[in-house]
């Protein structure tokens, strides 16, 4: 039986449909991708314009067509995002910027949010009290702060090592040193150990170390000082050993190698310091600078190589403001690699007295030079320091009108800006920057000498 016209004419309308190769392939690779239509992001908020140290901001992402996460500036991943369901992230401590990632197959699309934290420019006294004086305070990796040692209204120096819980507010035991010391000084290790070194054991000058672990609060043999230090100043370098330099009437310098735990000296300096600064540059070098010393010749600053583990020092312009010996100044990197020298104090040889300093100093490593930065809005010495970006906050310390100070202020390219005065008015105590933005002031000594039991935290 032959086939009807129209079974003939719908065979004949069945034509078999030949793809260019390169079209076929980008047939196939759309369909893999999950289509043609990408995702997108409609919106991407921040519930609150304003956010301060310690709060968790909420985010907010509407979106369609994929699957979504945020990512924070440090890596922190929070996800999966639903479009239009708020998440909440963890404490924020500084200026932050999010990243929402929307993706579908190989498709993706991205959007960023600044979200700015400040202080409110508040103090938190706690009920707790705490005898401290010439301890030393280190922040740790977790965000906690960790106590170690010091004076703290005993018959000897404390082996005491305690953890400060930013979240629960409180102290707690962690462990032991194998001695009691003072002015010694803390310094973190890239494994989050600390190196413990120097300072005063009671009648001696210490020569030996211990290293702490952060986590445990285990204590364990550093190494043994090749001269006894106080008054020094240590810095780990970018390869993991530590540059210890000066003390008092110390030139000398010393190297700890973490593989041995064993120190050997370097250098030397141009002359002794006392209380100086160690900062690491962002090269690997250090700049030291200040320190008091007898030595006739002075040089404000001097770097030091790791390579070659010698000091250059630096020539100071021929500025009145650059003869005055430093010492229990502070000193910190900014983020274009140059350093800030605030404050300190000098001797008058006229009125045999220490004067407060106002002026700040700016070492640039690309030009190897020194030069002037404006002033604090008054003079200040023994202040305790932190910084934030590129920002410095100086506590306290003695000023020529208050012995000691209570004020505060912040330093910001080239400008002061007064802070809220402190609760108490404090010098020789510490301040140091938790892990959510807020900061930890313990300790020190008041007009009297006598100890400054509060515990205060600066939001």
């Amino acid at each position: 039986m032959k086939p009807s016209l129209a079974l003939r004419t719908a065979a004949a309308l069945i034509v078999p449909i030949v793809w260019p190769p390169l079209l076929l392939v980008a047939v196939l690779l759309l369909a893999a991708c999950g289509g043609g239509t990408p995702p997108t992001i409609t919106s991407f908020n921040a519930a609150a314009p304003t956010h301060f140290v310690g709060d968790r901001a909420q985010l907010t992402a509407v979106f369609a067509g994929g699957t979504a996460r945020i990512v924070s500036d440090g890596g922190a991943v929070i996800g999966p995002v639903a479009s239009g369901v708020p998440v909440t992230t963890a404490p924020l401590a500084a200026p932050a910027r999010f990243t929402l990632i929307v993706e579908r197959g190989g498709q993706s699309a991205r959007r960023e949010l600044a979200v700015e934290v400040g202080y409110r420019d508040r103090y938190v006294t706690l009920a707790e009290r705490r005898v401290l004086q010439y301890h030393a305070a280190v922040a740790a990796g977790d965000g906690a702060v960790l106590v170690i040692g010091g004076s703290r209204g005993e018959n000897t120096l404390s082996t005491a090592i305690d953890r400060f819980d930013p979240a629960l507010r409180s102290f707690t035991r962690l462990g032991t040193l194998r001695t009691g010391r003072a002015g010694h000084t803390a310094t973190r290790l890239p494994d989050g150990r600390i190196l413990v070194l120097g300072g005063a054991t009671g009648l001696q000058i210490g020569n030996v170390a211990d290293l702490v672990d952060e986590r445990t609060g285990a204590v364990s043999h550093g190494g043994t000082l090749v001269r006894p230090r106080n008054g020094h100043a240590a810095v780990a370098l970018a390869d993991g050993r530590v540059l210890v330099v000066g003390g008092l009437n110390d030139n000398t310098a010393e190297i700890w190698e973490p593989a041995t735990n064993t120190f050997r000296l370097v250098g030397p300096m141009q002359h002794s310091r006392e209380w100086p600064t160690a900062t690491l540059l962002a090269d690997g070098r250090v700049l030291v600078a200040g320190g008091h010393s007898e030595a006739p010749s002075y040089a404000l600053a001097e770097v030091f190589d790791p390579r070659t583990e010698r000091f250059t020092a630096l020539a100071a312009p021929a500025d009145p403001a650059f003869a005055a010996r430093r010492q229990f100044h502070t000193a910190h990197r900014l983020a274009d690699g140059r350093v800030l020298i605030l404050g300190g104090e000098h001797e008058d040889p006229l009125r045999q007295r220490l004067l407060p300093l106002a002026s700040v100093v700016q070492f640039d490593p690309a030009t190897g030079t020194l030069s002037l930065r404006g002033e604090l809005e008054a003079p200040r010495s023994v202040a305790a320091a932190v910084q934030r970006g590129d920002d410095v906050m100086l506590f306290g310390g003695l000023t020529p009108t208050q012995p000691p100070a209570a004020s505060a202020v912040l330093y910001r390219n080239g400008t002061p800006r007064p802070l809220a005065a402190m609760p108490v008015a404090r010098h020789f105590h510490t301040a140091t920057r938790m892990g959510d933005g807020r900061i930890l002031i313990l300790g020190g000594d008041d007009a009297r000498q006598e100890p400054v039991t509060s515990v205060v935290i600066y939001e």
